[in-house]
């Protein structure tokens, strides 16, 4: 797989100059970066015997290309993005390439009726975020693929809204072992009916099926979800959302019981003052398992994120991730076998903070700092931490 790719990244490397030079609608800017790694393989901390982390210096080479258009009615938005990584002093491999692809379409048929598509396409080695989910113990390469279409219409003008919502995931593994067990699609379908209560608040009751389908057929699920979702415009500066309902979800594993559970989240954003931004969250569902000896955790997240325009051309960002995940013999699959397998707990934390510093229009430079950490029951031999720090120079053409 690497070699084509690789050959893609030199031809893009060497097509960007050109490219910004003709009079399109393409934006194209250039990431240069160095990065200290403390822990590449994300191993333990070595004192029980196991390995102990390989640190490394690491040259991160990122271009993105970015194509937004207005086209009467049509709105159209593609990003893409391909890196490059040299390790310095990582056994085995010293290089890595990875890509991401992001297409939106907006169009709107009358003035009451619109459709959304979005796209997300990655492709890379270890994941630690990936949109929606969360990874930290999958040193491998893998492709992520997520397409979500929208279509709403106003039933009655200003009042009332109906949206239909599809999404499909696909995570494949390259590695055939980790694809036995990993590797699965997820189809979603939702329908919404949204009534605006004030011209700042609106209320919507929300239904969704979801269908889990792994590789491994016994992680394989479906969930039947309905609730109320309540979003306000408390002022030009503060507006949140509050989602609630209930949930019962249906194994394929003849060993695991099915639940039922409520589930719960809100979001508010805050802009207390010009330049400074505040994202909260946080949320309890009935969630994926990250191991295979699970079919589901029950799961509360919280995450958070902080903006502060200090000058007009220095910005600090600090934006964190937190999970705790519950793990319960009831959801045991056929595999867990508890002479060497336990039930608890499992805590992931990512925390990243950056310096952003504007030279001027074409140039910038970027210190950020970031931190991942694993901590659990269920599977100890995984627990990890990791530091990175970086310095990048990004380059606008």
């Amino acid at each position: 797989m690497r070699h084509p790719l690789r050959f893609a990244f030199g031809l893009l490397l060497c097509t960007s100059l050109t490219l910004s030079a003709k009079n399109l609608p393409l934006d194209i800017s250039n990431y240069l970066s160095v990065e200290y790694d403390d822990n590449v393989f994300t191993t333990g901390s070595g004192d029980d015997g196991g390995v102990a982390p390989i640190s490394s210096f690491v040259l991160i080479e990122e271009i993105e290309f970015l194509l937004d258009s207005q086209v009467g009615n049509t709105y159209y938005g593609i990003r893409y993005i391909p890196t490059f990584k040299y390790y310095e002093n990582r056994p085995g491999d010293s290089t890595d390439i990875s890509n991401a692809w992001d297409f939106r379409l907006n169009h709107d048929f009358t003035p009451r009726t619109s459709f959304q598509l979005h796209q997300i396409l990655r492709q890379a080695q270890e994941p630690e975020i990936v949109t929606g989910d969360v990874s930290f113990r999958n040193n491998n390469d893998y492709l992520y693929n997520s397409v979500v279409a929208d279509l709403i219409t106003q039933v009655v003008p200003d009042k009332t809204s109906v949206q239909v919502s599809g999404r499909y995931a696909d995570f494949a593994y390259e590695d055939n072992e980790v694809a036995d067990t990993s590797d699965y699609q997820q189809a979603v379908g939702g329908l919404d009916v949204i009534q605006i209560l004030q011209p700042e608040t609106s209320l919507a009751a929300q239904v969704r099926y979801l269908d889990l389908d792994y590789k491994a057929d016994y992680r394989s699920s479906e969930t039947i979800q309905g609730g109320l979702a309540l979003a306000k415009v408390f002022n030009p500066k503060l507006d949140g959302e509050i989602r609630a309902g209930y949930e019962t979800q249906t194994f394929s594993d003849p060993v695991s019981q099915d639940t039922d559970s409520p589930y719960a989240s809100f979001s508010i954003n805050y802009q207390p003052l010009k330049g400074n931004r505040f994202t909260l969250g946080m949320g309890y569902e009935q969630a994926k398992s990250p191991v295979n000896t699970f079919t589901m955790q029950e799961r509360f997240s919280f995450t958070g994120a902080y903006a502060n325009d200090l000058t007009a051309g220095l910005t600090l960002v600090l934006s964190g991730t937190y999970y705790a995940g519950s793990f319960s013999t009831d959801n045991a699959t056929e595999l867990y076998d508890p002479t060497v397998d336990s039930a608890g707990d499992e805590e992931s934390l990512f925390f990243t903070t950056a310096l952003n510093y504007n030279l001027n229009v074409r140039n910038a430079l970027v210190l950020s700092y970031k931190y991942s950490d694993l901590n659990s029951d269920v599977r100890p031999d995984s627990d990890y931490d990791r530091n990175r720090i970086s310095l990048g120079w990004k380059y606008s053409l």
